[in-house]
This record gives structure tokens, C-alpha cells and sequence, in this order.
């Protein structure tokens, strides 16, 4: 119905209204109309069904003043983000790669306000429902997943809504969430071509079983398109303990000029290998958290995955995206190669860093 020239507008139906009507607080019509998971999904409709009847419409100027109030108290440091580990115990080490995953959260959070508090997923005896009731407990509206020892899949059954939640590795098999990770293949890709560029033709690699899959085999993936498939040795972990010998037997039969390296066993071989062949012009570079000492590795910058994981959960937790994604978006971080010459520690920026691979 069209109102009259001159008559006086129809008053604005507001929350109260609605509330009256629904007969509930308005906190509850408020969240139930941004569909926040705290209301039951049954009193969401029905509350919802209630505001279109009345002919509700949000004022677009309260809005902005809300999200504006919502800014200054994320700001203030009121946002907390879960930073949850599945190590198998509560006191097993973190590797080189979480650490500076972990360091880099946390400058990025203090800087944008966040509160970051540390859980253990062992001291809840990986009881995944009881440790997410702890989360909601306390009012925590994200949580940063970290990678995982062995690939692991948490329950399926679990219900995720009302936090924003995403990982730093693919270790964490299913659910699948938004992943922070980095560049794995793209910075596998770069390194054999720089190798290639300088000359460089037989080229091994080596990797442990689990440190394989928990890159979803993406260096893998560079090394066949390369053509090195036939020089990649992957140490099953059921033989960890046979890995110095298989990597000494390996790399004499193939005798490469260039080898990219993540298991611990090719340090132990390394001091026979060189007993074998002294006089060896061999380029070694490690991956992952192994670094070699003396020798040249990939930086995977750690830190900036964890700032970046940070950027993203603002984001998810500002326009409350929560739960498991229906299509799980993946973030990579680019790399630079670390070298050394002469001893000496070097970064570079990627592209002179990748360049620098053939020295």
C-alpha cells in the first residue's frame, strides 16, 4: 500500500519490534538474523520468517556503525584465536617450521589486535568434541591448525560452527578447511630450473615417508616434471633406521651432481659419501626444517605462513564465515633459497635467491 503525499512516513520496524513479536531478547534476533550458530537453526527461521512478515530491513546506517563498533573491539584485542597442535604429546618438540609458524602469529596478531592462546590437543587425549567445547567456552572465535606428525583426519561427525578456522599444512587430511601453506611445488619448480640453468643434470632427492605426504607429494610432483622421478628416493618410515645406509647405497649408484634433501639420514651419510668421493663437486640443498649446517636450503618463510593465516581468520571472523567450508580456498607462500658461501649465511630475495641455486 503506497502512501499518501504528505502523510507522515510509517515508523521503521526495528529489532524490537521484532523481538516483541518472537518473544525473545533482542540479542536473539540479532544474531539470529546474521544466522550466528549460537541460535538454534529452528528459532533462526522462525525468528527470520517473524522479521519478514513485519516488513524488518536492516538500517544500513546502524550497520555501518555496528561493523565500525565491531573494528574498535577487535582492536582492543577482545578476538581470540585457538592455536591448536596434534602433536602426540603435550610435551613432544616442535620442529624449526611450527616455531617460526607460531612467531610469525603472533607479531601478526599483536599488531592487529588478536589474543592467541595455545592448545594442546594430548592434554584432551585427542577428544576433539571436549577440547572444541573448551574453545566455545572461552569465547574464542578462530583457530589456527597446526600441522600434524603423521597425515591425520579429525572426526568428520564434529561440528565446527562458530569458528573461523584455518590450517597451516595439508597434514590435516579432513575435514578440509582454508589452508595458509608454503609454495611447494612453485618453489621446487624454480629451484631445479635454476639448477638445470647452471648446468647442473643428475639431480636425487630424498624425503621421508610422512614429510611426502604431508605435502600432498607436491615436491614430488616438481621432481617428475623435471624428468628426475628415477632419482627420488623416499625412505619408508617403517625403515627409518636403514635410511643413512639406503641414502649411501642410493647416491652411489646414481653419483649425483646435485642433491635436494629433507631426511635427517643424508646428514649421517653425508660424512661416508664424502669419504667415497673426496673429490665430489656436489650441491647440496635442504628442505623442509632441515637446514644441513654449511650447505644451502630453501627457507619456506614460516613466519610469513603464520602472519598470513592471521590476515585470513580477520577476515573469516569479521564476516563470520565459520565452519567447514563448502569449497576450502589454499593460500602458498613463495620461498627464497638460503645459500652459503663459504660458511657465511646469505637471504636473498626469491628471484636472486633462486638464481643463486647453481653456486
Amino acid at each position: 500500500m503506497t502512501a499518501r503525499p504528505g502523510s507522515p512516513p510509517s515508523p521503521r520496524i526495528g529489532l524490537r519490534q521484532v523481538a516483541a513479536a518472537a518473544r525473545v531478547c533482542v540479542m536473539t534476533v540479532s544474531l539470529a538474523l546474521r544466522d550466528n550458530p549460537r541460535i538454534p537453526e529452528p528459532t533462526r527461521s522462525r525468528i527470520k520468517r517473524i522479521a519478514g512478515e513485519l516488513g524488518y530491513h536492516p538500517d544500513p546506517e546502524l550497520s555501518r556503525l555496528m561493523n565500525h563498533l565491531r573494528t574498535s573491539r577487535t582492536a582492543r584485542g577482545r578476538t581470540g584465536v585457538a592455536v591448536i597442535d596434534f602433536l602426540p604429546t603435550a610435551d613432544h618438540p616442535e620442529n624449526a617450521y611450527n616455531r617460526s609458524v607460531r612467531l610469525g602469529a603472533s607479531r601478526r596478531a599483536a599488531q592487529v589486535g588478536f589474543s592467541l592462546t595455545s592448545f594442546h590437543a594430548a592434554d584432551y587425549r585427542h577428544n576433539l568434541r571436549h577440547l572444541l567445547r573448551v574453545i566455545r567456552a572461552r569465547g574464542i572465535e578462530g583457530a589456527l591448525l597446526m600441522p600434524s606428525v603423521v597425515p591425520l583426519e579429525l572426526d568428520l561427525g564434529e561440528n565446527w560452527e562458530g569458528l573461523s578456522v584455518v590450517a597451516v599444512s595439508k597434514s590435516i587430511l579432513a575435514p578440509r578447511f582454508h589452508c595458509v601453506v608454503p609454495d611447494h611445488f612453485g618453489n621446487m619448480m624454480r629451484l631445479l630450473a635454476a639448477l638445470h640453468a647452471a648446468g647442473r643434470r643428475r639431480i636425487c632427492t630424498v624425503f621421508d615417508e610422512l614429510f611426502h605426504e604431508r605435502t600432498g607429494q607436491a615436491f614430488a610432483a616438481a621432481v617428475q616434471w623435471h624428468g628426475h622421478a628415477s632419482h627420488m628416493l623416499v625412505i619408508p618410515q617403517a625403515r627409518a633406521e636403514e635410511g643413512p645406509a639406503m641414502v649411501v647405497d642410493w647416491l652411489a649408484r646414481h653419483r649425483p651432481d646435485a642433491i635436494f634433501a629433507q631426511s635427517a639420514a643424508v646428514a649421517t651419510a653425508l660424512p661416508h659419501l664424502q669419504k667415497l668421493w673426496p673429490r665430489l663437486d656436489l650441491h647440496l640443498v635442504g628442505l623442509g626444517a632441515h637446514t644441513f649446517g654449511g650447505h644451502d636450503y630453501l627457507d619456506e618463510c614460516a613466519d610469513l605462513v603464520g602472519s598470513a593465516v592471521i590476515d585470513l581468520l580477520g577476515g573469516m571472523m569479521y564476516y563470520h564465515e565459520t565452519g567447514i567450508p563448502a569449497h576450502p580456498r589454499l593460500t602458498s607462500i613463495e620461498g627464497m633459497l638460503v645459500t652459503r658461501p663459504r660458511g657465511r649465511r646469505r637471504r636473498g630475495g626469491p628471484a636472486a635467491s633462486f638464481r643463486a641455486a647453481g653456486r
